[in-house]
């Protein structure tokens, strides 16, 4: 079965049926759409609003697209004409914004559901991503208020951790150097002279007693 020498899909006769550009070059109707949408968004990001045609991936001839879209290409019947037999008469795909629709209202009991008619759409989204746009002057001063609320929360948590470093480990060696343990409570028997206990001497004379 014949397939499309973009997308590499087979032929079929509703989102891939075969679509002919005036070049003679056949492609299947999803990848033209998806072409148009591109030519299309470089188009308005020029400042151009005409729907521009629409360039031959093979050999660059440039094709005029209908008022109705890629689905109003000419069906290539010979293309068609390899396909199986239940898909050799084209469905009706239309375009419906950046999107591709088909909607059918054929009888589903081959899909399990009652032999009674049951319509249905399916799309599929064709539309290429926007460029970019320049950031405004509100964006930008949004940008400039968060990166100085980073700034001020990376200053905070400098301080934080320089009093945490303090605390924790240079006020007990503070401590331990000045008053010779790490609650900072001065020892008494070292800076207090009078409060050291008294020792005994056998070579010291007692004191005489008063008459």
């Amino acid at each position: 079965q014949p397939e499309c020498s973009i997308c590499c899909y087979n032929y079929d006769n509703i989102f891939k049926a075969p679509k002919q550009l005036e070049c003679t070059h056949t492609f299947c109707l999803e990848c033209l759409s998806r072409l148009m949408a591109v030519s299309q968004a470089e188009a308005q990001g020029d400042g151009d609003s005409e729907r521009p045609p629409i360039s031959c991936p093979l050999c660059r001839h440039l094709t005029t697209l209908p008022e109705e879209g890629p689905p109003a290409l000419t069906t290539s019947s010979e293309v068609l004409g390899k396909l199986p037999e239940n898909q050799q008469q084209v469905e009706t795909v239309y375009l419906e914004g950046n999107k591709l629709c088909y909607q059918s209202s054929r009888h589903s009991a081959d899909l399990g559901a009652p032999e009674s008619p049951t319509p249905f759409c399916i799309c599929i989204d064709i539309g290429a991503r926007k460029k970019a746009e320049a950031p405004t002057a509100a964006q930008t001063q949004n940008h400039g208020m968060l990166g100085r609320l980073a700034e001020w929360k990376r200053m905070v948590l400098f301080f934080v951790l320089m009093v945490l470093l303090v605390v924790i480990v240079l006020w007990p060696l503070q401590c331990v150097f000045s008053t010779g343990n790490m609650r900072c409570i001065p020892d008494r028997t070292r800076t207090d002279p009078t409060a050291a206990t008294s020792t005994f001497n056998p070579f010291t004379r007692p004191p005489r007693l008063a008459d």
